[in-house]
């Protein structure tokens, strides 16, 4: 498998073996190659996806962006196109694609350490708005999809985890180690 992503699939702030796909790699002894990058928006992806993910004959690849389309003021619609563009590819190639929905951001922790595009206000209910497109999206073509929006808060409570980001965007330690516990658990279930 091949994990396409921005920074919360690279693992920004830890150590590789830290990343959640590092961890469900292990947890699920699945060879999982990691192609996250940090700061990638969907158009970056889109514009790497024959050599990260085509070129590297994969049998799966999970596809989780436009968090940084979000908080780069990207029009909500060109984010769903190189969404669209990028599940398109896979499965000309034969690739199955599952899609990461992303986290929602902390708005109180963000109001301290991130600039977004928008308030932060308008920054969660846009995340919130693209939770529901992915999910709409993928039910309507058949695509298997992991939501860590609606799960992460669930994981964290379950765990007693009081604080599971670094700086409203990104995870903590223990909250990648959620992220691949959520994967983990809803991929043995696909």
């Amino acid at each position: 498998m091949v994990c396409l992503g921005d920074s919360i699939v690279y693992g920004y702030g830890v150590d590789y073996r830290n990343a959640w796909p590092y961890l469900a790699s292990e947890r699920l002894g699945l060879s999982i190659m990691n192609k996250g990058e940090n700061g990638d928006t969907s158009a970056g992806m889109n514009a790497r996806f024959m050599e990260d993910v085509v070129w590297n004959h994969p049998k799966e690849v999970f596809i989780m962006a436009g968090a940084n389309d979000i908080l780069m003021g990207t029009a909500l619609r060109y984010t769903c196109e190189n969404i669209d563009l990028m599940i398109e590819k896979a499965l000309a190639a034969g690739i199955i694609p599952i899609v990461g929905i992303p986290i929602q951001v902390d708005g109180e922790m963000l109001k301290k350490c991130w600039y977004s595009f928008f308030s932060i206000e308008d920054t969660t209910n846009l995340f919130q708005k693209y939770g529901e497109w992915l999910r709409g999206y993928c039910r309507e073509k058949g695509i298997s999809y992991i939501d860590f929006q609606n799960l992460f808060p669930e994981y964290i409570r379950k765990r007693g985890i009081g604080r599971a980001y670094q700086d409203g965007v990104h995870p903590t330690r223990e909250g990648y180690s959620v992220l691949a516990d959520i994967f983990c658990d809803e991929y043995q279930k696909m």
